[in-house]
Formats: C-alpha cells, sequence, structure tokens
C-alpha cells in the first residue's frame, strides 16, 4: 500500500525539493487567480443585478409618490398604499430571489474551483 502513495506522490511532484516547492507554490498561485477571477465575475454580476434592483426600487418610489399626489380622499389613498405595499413585497421577493440565486452561483464556482484544485 505504501508503494502505491510513494509512486502516486512521485508522479505528481518532482523527485527533488526545490522543484517540490517550486510545483507546490505554482498550483497555489494558479489557484489563487482562478480563485480571484471567480469573485471578481461574481462582483460584477451581483453589482448589476444589484443595480437593476435600485433601480426597480427608484421607479416604485416614484411611482408611489406619483399616485399619493394624485389621490383625493382617504380611500384612495389606502387603495393607493396597498397597491404600492404589494409591488413592494413582488420587488423584495424578486430581489431575494437573485439573492439565493448570485448564492448558488457562487456555491457552485467554489466547488468547481476547489474541484479543478484537486485535480492539479
Amino acid at each position: 500500500m505504501s508503494e502505491v502513495l510513494t509512486q502516486t506522490a512521485a508522479q505528481w511532484l518532482p523527485s527533488d525539493a526545490p522543484g517540490a516547492f517550486v510545483e507546490f507554490n505554482k498550483r497555489a498561485l494558479h489557484f489563487l487567480f482562478d480563485a480571484q477571477r471567480v469573485i471578481l465575475g461574481e462582483m460584477v454580476t451581483a453589482s448589476d443585478e444589484i443595480l437593476e434592483d435600485v433601480r426597480a426600487e427608484m421607479h416604485l418610489a416614484a411611482e408611489f409618490a406619483a399616485k399619493i399626489n394624485e389621490a383625493h380622499s382617504v380611500e384612495n389613498i389606502r387603495a393607493v398604499l396597498k397597491e404600492c405595499g404589494q409591488h413592494q413585497m413582488d420587488v423584495f421577493s424578486r430581489e431575494s430571489q437573485n439573492l439565493l440565486r448570485r448564492n448558488q452561483r457562487l456555491v457552485e464556482a467554489t466547488s468547481q474551483l476547489l474541484a479543478s484544485a484537486r485535480k492539479q
């Protein structure tokens, strides 16, 4: 059993200590660059999605202000509050789904990164 482990280690790493150190550092550097690429990519995607969420919130606030301005009775104001509250809940639901999707992408990217690092 120990012969198999020794042969496997000999296949992956050079026999001399400096060569093994260089190989280890090379793999670590590639892993770090891949991790940086994944993180930066997810940051760009997340910032785009968050910007879209902020735009939706601003549109909702402008719509609410316009409707409150047009309301002339307590009944109209109550209807506007109910309608805009439902819109706010819809936006909140969509933002939560986006957050969940971003986290799933990050977990998938992390698992792929770790799997590729293990293969090397």
